[in-house]
């Protein structure tokens, strides 16, 4: 097994990690939606854009 991590490393990773992550929700706090719509109004796959299925090669042999 690898050398483990001190309590003061360890602290010192999850305050940066806690810090990384305050500054991310900090900054989508600031975005502004305006008038989009709430997710549920999305599709996750229009069917304009979808490919046809294709073979798999694979499974033909």
């Amino acid at each position: 097994m690898g050398p483990s991590m001190s309590d003061v490393d360890r602290r010192a990773a999850v305050a940066a990690t806690a810090d990384h992550v305050r500054s991310v929700v900090a900054v989508l706090r600031e975005l502004d939606f305006g008038d989009t719509p709430p997710a549920l109004a999305y599709r996750a796959e229009r069917p304009e854009f979808t490919k046809p299925e294709q073979e798999n090669p694979v499974a033909a042999v």
